[in-house]
């Protein structure tokens, strides 16, 4: 007998409530400031473990890997963000007025 598949999972309310709750004062350039700190933390983050880590710090490698992991993955992401941006601005600079 094979095991019925289960339903993907409801988001998490405090998702949906923050995104709801945002006024429209937060226009695009605060998201975007806001992810590029993200970004910078997740960087900074990384570099305080690996320097830890070389010092001989209480920092296992494995805990140093999983921060550049996500330090690698956020820059790799804010890149594509950063593609689809200018690729989107000149589509726009093309359209014919």
């Amino acid at each position: 007998m094979i095991p019925p598949v289960a339903g993907v999972p409801a988001a998490p309310s405090s998702v949906s409530a923050t995104a709801a709750s945002q006024s429209p004062a937060n226009g695009f350039g605060d998201t975007i400031a806001s992810a590029l700190e993200s970004v910078s933390q997740a960087e900074f983050n990384a570099d305080a473990l690996a320097t830890d880590v070389a010092l001989g710090g209480d920092t296992s490698v494995q805990e140093l890997m999983v921060a550049m992991t996500k330090a690698s993955l956020s820059v790799d992401l804010l890149v594509q963000v950063r593609n689809k941006a200018v690729e989107a601005y000149q589509e726009v600079m093309r359209m014919q007025i």
